[in-house]
Formats: C-alpha cells, sequence, structure tokens
C-alpha cells in the first residue's frame, strides 16, 4: 500500500500483510508510525515508550 508520511509527507510503502497497531518506520524521516487502520488506511506518529521503574 502506498501513502504518505505524516510527518514529513514523504512516499511511504506499507506492506500488504500489515496490521493495526504495527509500528513502521518512515525511510525519510525515520518517523515511527503506528498503524490506526488498515481499510481505510491511517497512519498516526507512535506514542512513545514510557520508561517502566519497576511498578
Amino acid at each position: 500500500m502506498d501513502t504518505q508520511c505524516v510527518s514529513c509527507a514523504g512516499p511511504l510503502q506499507i506492506p500488504a500483510d500489515s496490521y493495526q497497531g504495527e509500528i513502521v518506520s518512515c525511510p525519510g524521516c525515520a518517523a515511527e508510525l503506528e498503524i490506526q487502520s488498515t481499510a481505510p488506511l491511517a497512519l498516526a506518529i507512535a506514542p512513545e515508550p514510557e520508561e517502566d521503574w519497576g511498578e
């Protein structure tokens, strides 16, 4: 699936077997993007992982 990066608007190829919640990286700007939906395709900037302080 061809789309655009939500961060830099560069071209982005998403594999056909991708799934909701998967994280993909933009080859142009290295932004980590989360697949919000596959039909229709929707991407968002992936949330930053929070540190686990042993709680």
